[in-house]
């Protein structure tokens, strides 16, 4: 059993990390479709090289993960992503090409994406398997995202990438600095991981789990990677993205510090039905509306839609892991997340080129009716198997 005060000095580094990694994040993120199109790509260019970040995801982080569970080196390999990301982010300095911009997407996609699954396994394992303690640790990532994209937005009347890249690049360094008080497990081999992983996802309420992971980010990734460019097309100014960013974010702050009074007691699997529920509702409003206030009014959606849907989605899936699979089962639900990418930066890139921003968000809305149809198929299937 850790002491009181030792799982309290772990969890206040895991705390800084989430802000200063998530910060980096919501330094650069919302304004990089911005700062490619001022390097003269356009919206398919841009959509190919967004893309890299959720190619990524599908394809990175179930190896890291299986290699943090078997091997023990999970916090090993969570400083290398941080050092990693920050070497990579600082390529775009000179990048003004496409090949080279891509290299440099590449790069720190390949090592941010293993990220998430490697921290929020890492906070499981701290807290004890805690739902609630892992929410009040999570929540200091979206704070550090809402705050630097708020920052970064009021600070540049134009786009100033200099500032950008070298906000971004400081904030992945200090998330590494701040592991230093963590102490890495002993290495020792754990046998039969992939194993008891791979019979784990042949359960039908597993794969339908998945597959509504995937169409339900399929949605949501046109919102983060498109939002900037679709306010932009409707005269809205960069500081009113950032704070439409920060809205967004100050509202998943809100409810993720509210979560602990209630997620240990209601079922993940209803809460992954509601969340895309409000999902869909969400997306189609987006569609629908070009007012500045509605737009605004509508990121306060984004609580549900992304805070509470993520901790959802870490609880269920944790659930499912037990010690033994932390990092490898939450690395695959990352992975199906980067499957719902991928479409929906390229087909997204490719509606919003011809078709624009709200038959973009008709799509999306279309895509959570379709998570909510599989999560609750997934819930049925859990409910029929334990009958």
């Amino acid at each position: 059993m850790m002491p009181a005060a030792s799982r309290s000095l772990q969890l206040n580094s895991l705390r800084a990390f989430y802000f200063c990694n998530f910060g980096a994040i919501g330094a650069l993120f919302p304004f990089l479709p911005l700062l490619l199109a001022a390097r003269g790509l356009d919206g398919v260019e841009i959509a190919w090289v967004m893309v890299l970040t959720p190619l990524c995801n599908l394809l990175v982080p179930p190896l890291w993960g299986a290699v943090a569970d078997t091997w023990h080196v999970r916090l090993w390999l969570l400083r290398a992503t941080a050092v990693g990301g920050a070497a990579a982010v600082l390529l775009l300095l000179p990048a003004h090409d496409l090949w080279h911009i891509a290299l440099a997407i590449g790069l720190m996609s390949f090592f941010r994406a293993p990220t998430t699954s490697l921290v929020d396994a890492t906070v499981y394992h701290a807290s004890g398997g805690g739902h609630a303690a892992f929410s009040q640790v999570r929540v200091w990532g979206s704070i550090g995202f809402g705050i630097f994209a708020l920052l970064l937005g009021w600070l540049q009347r134009e786009l100033l990438p200099m500032l950008l890249i070298g906000v971004t690049g400081a904030l992945f360094l200090a998330s590494a600095a701040a592991t230093a008080p963590l102490a890495a497990a002993a290495r020792q081999r754990e046998p039969r991981v992939v194993a008891l992983a791979l019979q784990i996802l042949r359960r039908p309420a597993v794969l339908l789990f998945l597959a509504g992971t995937a169409l339900y980010y399929f949605g949501h990734s046109t919102y983060d990677v498109y939002f900037g460019l679709h306010a932009q097309k409707l005269g809205l100014s960069n500081a009113f993205i950032g704070s439409a960013w920060a809205l967004g974010v100050g509202v998943e702050v809100a409810v993720m510090l509210l979560a602990p009074r209630f997620i240990e007691r209601v079922s993940s699997r209803r809460l992954l039905v509601a969340c895309a529920a409000v999902a869909a509702t969400r997306w189609g409003l987006l569609a629908w509306t070009a007012v500045p206030w509605a737009v605004l009014a509508i990121q306060s959606l984004h609580g549900v839609t992304y805070g509470l849907w993520y901790l959802s989605l870490v609880k269920h899936v944790q659930d499912i892991a037990g010690e033994r699979l932390r990092s490898t089962l939450q690395s695959v639900a990352t992975a199906a997340l980067g499957l719902g990418q991928v479409g929906g930066y390229l087909v997204g890139g490719q509606i919003f080129e011809h078709l624009g921003g709200a038959a973009l968000y008709r799509g999306a809305a279309l895509a959570a009716l379709g998570a909510l149809l599989c999560y609750a198929a997934s819930a049925l299937s859990t409910g029929a198997q334990r009958k």
